[in-house]
């Protein structure tokens, strides 16, 4: 734990503590097997046929230890473990217990020319129906229309007078919470009747009829499984607060959650935020080695879910006064419609080495569509977030931290690829969070501060070919009690169309903007750093106008110009190549305790200073490093049938 301050190693200690507290927890083994039996005792040679049936059993120390098969069903711990007695769910071979929220679909199919087909939904297929506003997730409304459309709830807003309204909007199409697959393809949905037939591998649902149409994407339903969502969520207690639970191993998909519109409303307790896995503002769980996609909103929340006073299921159950404490490792979160993950005010979170790709599927953008990112935090104090790869979440972040980043966060070594913006910090408070030795390329604009501010950003790779480096703004309409703090820039290599655009240090609510020991991509007399008020500036004027306004420190007097930087990304293979173009050795600077080791472990050589960026072995030749195997989810084919509109 060199690198790290005694407040932060003491509470990574807890961490790793905890950690291997829960995978030593030993008791009763509870086995469940798809040939098992509920009445049975659930020994290794008379196992449960349901997780559900599993969890009802499992006390403090037990583990549920699940057999490969597939699993339809929700499952809803009713208790928690302690500190010492975790409650352990655990598939017996990794990613081959498959816990579905959905069922095959075997109507009694009627025919509407070659490729179209339609059948009713029963009542009885919907047995999750803990929600208050229902169980089939094909009669409740997306709380916002996706795909960049305009339909009925943008309309409703506008005839409400709402933020977010839009008179243009179409109160004729509506979206559903509802899913279809069609040989484990992802069909998808159309609002509208006649868009179907024009569709191939697309479904509609008409309310009154209670009748779901498909268009195979080839022939009709005969040789095919046709699964839909019957389920709402598939990890999630109905009680909130639980403490101590172990998810270890499996594969989790399919299920009808909602995007989550104002999500902290008390008016609307049917839109909070929850995941397909759903802590439920509990403490200390430990989410480990799953594969969680395919969720219609978001694959796993980490924290609160709404309003304090309100729970979007029957039963009003309390709202916790704190969530986190979670550990989130080595997980894969892919192909959810809304998110990867969220986490409202939880603090103390661990998210390590997950794999994050392909989330907000279902491209929901514009207003009141503001909640989609890879990874979403509000205000997570005292996190860790290290070694995450967080790659093409659609025309969203990769990373936001929503509210501010939080005091004591800490954002190292992660890869963050292709989004519109690859870190995101919005309305902080002054803080003092780290980003260091994270890889951000082809995002559009690299890390964001939004009326926030409080971060040393060091020894970063940012990239952004297209767009801006970093970039900082300031929109004094908003009303929150924002405070954009101090912003430090050091020692990073930074490239792109435009490197910095910052607001001034010196208008009411913003401190400091620091820089030095940096290395950018640019030629002599190109003007790409700008300031608000100051236009676009050279490297030159850029260094004047921070000697003067920053008295004479930090006012990137030990950066670099370099018109030799290169770099090249291969995704399919996962290899990146840099090329310095100067001698980082040049840009040394001192070492910051704080910093810790770079990107792949490595400590400043002793008695040296740190080089820019995340490669302590960085040359003025050439450096590859692997960001991911070619062989990982990060290269998965699409999980369309048919490619959707782009």
């Amino acid at each position: 734990m060199e690198g790290f301050s005694h407040g932060q190693r003491a509470f990574l200690s807890i961490v790793v503590a905890a950690a291997f507290g829960l995978a030593e927890a030993r008791g009763e083994v509870y086995h469940v097997a798809p040939h098992g039996s509920d009445e049975a005792s659930g020994d290794l040679t008379h196992p449960f046929r349901t997780i559900q049936r599993g969890a009802d059993a499992a006390q403090p120390g037990d583990t549920v230890l699940v057999a490969p098969g597939i699993y339809r069903e929700r499952v809803a711990a009713p208790r928690g473990g302690t500190a010492d007695q975790p409650i352990v769910f655990r598939s017996q071979k990794r990613h081959a217990a498959i816990i579905k929220g959905s069922d095959i679909w075997e109507p009694a199919w009627e025919s509407h020319g070659d490729s179209v087909w339609s059948g009713i939904l029963p009542y009885d297929a919907f047995t999750d129906t803990a929600h208050l506003d229902g169980a089939n997730p094909f009669a409740i409304p997306l709380a916002s229309t996706p795909w960049s459309r305009e339909g009925f709830p943008e309309y409703e807003r506008h005839r409400l007078g709402q933020r977010g309204g839009n008179p243009d909007a179409d109160p004729r199409i509506v979206y559903s919470l509802g899913q279809v697959f069609v040989d484990s393809l992802l069909y998808r949905q159309v609002p509208l009747r006649p868009e179907l037939d024009a569709a191939p591998g697309s479904w509609f649902y008409d309310a009154n009829e209670r009748r779901l149409y498909v268009h195979f994407a080839s022939g009709g339903p005969g040789g095919h499984i046709v699964e839909i969502t019957t389920r709402r969520r598939i990890f999630a207690p109905h009680q909130r607060g639980l403490g101590y639970l172990e998810i270890d191993g499996f594969v989790m998909e399919h299920c009808g959650n909602q995007y989550p519109t104002d999500f902290w409303l008390r008016k609307s307790p049917q839109w909070q935020q929850a995941g397909a896995v759903g802590t439920r503002g509990g403490h200390h769980w430990r989410i480990h080695h799953n594969w969680i996609r395919l969720a219609q909103g978001i694959g796993l929340d980490l924290g609160l879910e709404g309003h304090a006073e309100t729970d979007l299921e029957s039963g009003n159950h309390r709202r916790p006064d704190s969530a986190g404490h979670h550990i989130v490792d080595d997980n894969i979160f892919s192909h959810n419609g809304g998110g990867g993950t969220a986490g409202y005010d939880a603090s103390r979170l661990v998210l390590r080495r997950n794999i994050i790709v392909g989330n907000n599927l279902l491209r929901f953008y514009g207003k009141k569509r503001w909640e989609s990112a890879g990874i979403k935090l509000h205000t997570p104090h005292k996190s860790l977030l290290e070694h995450n790869v967080l790659v093409g979440n659609h025309a969203c972040a990769g990373l936001w931290l929503d509210q501010g980043a939080g005091h004591d966060t800490q954002i190292r070594a992660n890869v963050i690829v292709g989004h519109a913006k690859g870190i995101d910090v919005e309305i902080g408070r002054t803080s003092d969070s780290v980003a260091a030795h994270n890889i951000l390329i082809d995002n559009t604009v690299g890390i964001a501060f939004r009326e926030a501010g409080g971060m040393t950003v060091a020894n970063n790779l940012i990239v952004a070919a297209d767009g801006t480096g970093i970039h900082n703004t300031i929109d004094r309409t908003r009303l929150e009690n924002w405070t954009s703090g101090p912003i430090g820039v050091f020692g990073n290599i930074i490239a792109g169309e435009r490197l910095i655009a910052v607001v001034p240090p010196n208008p009411p609510r913003i401190e400091a903007r620091r820089f030095d020991g940096n290395i950018y991509g640019a030629n002599a007399g190109d003007e790409k750093w700008a300031v608000a008020g100051a236009g676009s500036l050279c490297f030159s004027d850029w260094q004047k106008l921070w000697q003067d306004s920053n008295n004479g420190s930090d006012w990137d007097g030990g950066s670099v110009r370099s018109a030799g930087l290169r770099l090249t990304l291969d995704r399919q293979a996962g290899t990146l190549t840099v090329q310095a173009g100067i001698d980082p050795t040049r840009v040394q600077r001192q070492v910051d305790p704080l910093l810790g080791a770079d990107f792949t472990g490595q400590l400043p050589t002793a008695g040296q200073g740190s080089i820019p960026g995340p490669f302590q072995r960085l040359t003025a030749g050439e450096f590859s490093i692997q960001l991911w195997a070619a062989d990982s989810p990060v290269n998965a084919g699409s999980p369309w049938a048919v490619p959707p509109p782009p």
